[in-house]
């Protein structure tokens, strides 16, 4: 489905009507012609189209309205892709920002909804996290629904994103932490299955962390997505029965492998390359050999 985008010209604007799917009027139209909500809507890797929200994006309310971003959703090297993870979220994040302050333009008056799933999370909640600290556009007319989010924060001391687990290990593929949102509402959805969002540290908990690379093969990375039914700010953690029995983490002060070697390239490639060979242990074979489709255990 092609991204959704900003009508150029006044003289479609009465054709231009407000519901899922919809385009939205230029910087000319008149407030008649603009959604009381606009989704803007970024799909994961390998969902170029974000084709993931095409169910809810169906049954909106009336007076809410979507758009697209279209990027390369890729990240190199899982096999097959040829755009590493910094260059396609930048991508993203570039088309996203263009598209919110056009919009923000035509309709000055509509709130604007960010949403992002997976490495659209990190999209969305970068955007998120830029458009907190200026003031272009109200924050009051701004929310954020994450889905997934590999850069999500943890909570109360618990596990956040692999992002701020996992270090820097291949140029390109960049871990760069949690990061905040101001006082832009920002919801923070996520499966305690899924070691994208939620992954344990690997050093004092090594039977949790395997267990979010389970989730991740076995479908819990995967979410009932629906943006427009979400409001407010906060973290839902989403319990499941675990993938691979552990339990709670050492009580031992040691920091993530991301807060102690992020930086430090040829440590953090030693280092992870010894988490590889443990988790690899705990699967089952059908999900070791699908280790290159992890690309944050990628080691040279």
């Amino acid at each position: 489905m092609r991204i959704r985008t900003l009508v150029a010209t006044l003289a479609m604007a009465p054709a231009l009507a407000v519901g899922a799917g919809t385009a939205v009027a230029a910087p000319s139209a008149t407030a008649d012609s603009c959604a009381s909500t606009m989704i803007f809507e970024v799909g994961g890797h390998g969902d170029p189209e974000a084709s993931v929200y095409d169910r809810t994006n169906a049954t909106l309310p009336a007076g809410t309205a979507f758009i697209k971003i279209r990027y390369s959703a890729s990240i190199a090297p899982f096999p097959g892709d040829t755009v590493s993870m910094d260059d396609s979220v930048a991508e993203g994040i570039a088309k996203l920002d263009a598209e919110v302050r056009t919009f923000h333009a035509a309709c000055p008056d509509s709130h604007i909804s960010i949403s992002g799933y997976s490495q659209g999370a990190i999209v969305a909640g970068d955007e998120l996290n830029a458009l907190s600290q200026e003031d272009a556009i109200p924050h009051g007319q701004i929310n954020g629904v994450l889905y997934g989010d590999p850069r999500r924060p943890g909570v109360n001391g618990g596990p956040g994103g692999i992002e701020g687990n996992l270090p820097t290990i291949l140029p390109g593929l960049s871990m760069r932490g949690p990061r905040a949102f101001g006082d832009i509402a920002v919801q923070e959805i996520c499966n305690k299955n899924d070691g994208i969002c939620h992954s344990e540290n690997p050093i004092t908990n090594l039977l949790g962390f395997a267990n979010g690379v389970a989730g991740y093969f076995l479908g819990d990375h995967a979410y009932d997505i629906d943006p427009s039914a979400v409001s407010g700010s906060g973290d839902q953690l989403i319990d499941q029965p675990p993938r691979v029995p552990h339990g709670a983490p050492l009580p031992l002060p040691i920091g993530t492998p991301w807060e102690m070697w992020n930086g430090d390239l040829s440590r953090a490639q030693s280092e992870v390359g010894s988490v590889r060979g443990l988790v690899a242990a705990q699967l089952t074979p059908e999900m070791r050999d699908r280790l290159a489709e992890f690309p944050w255990l990628s080691v040279p």
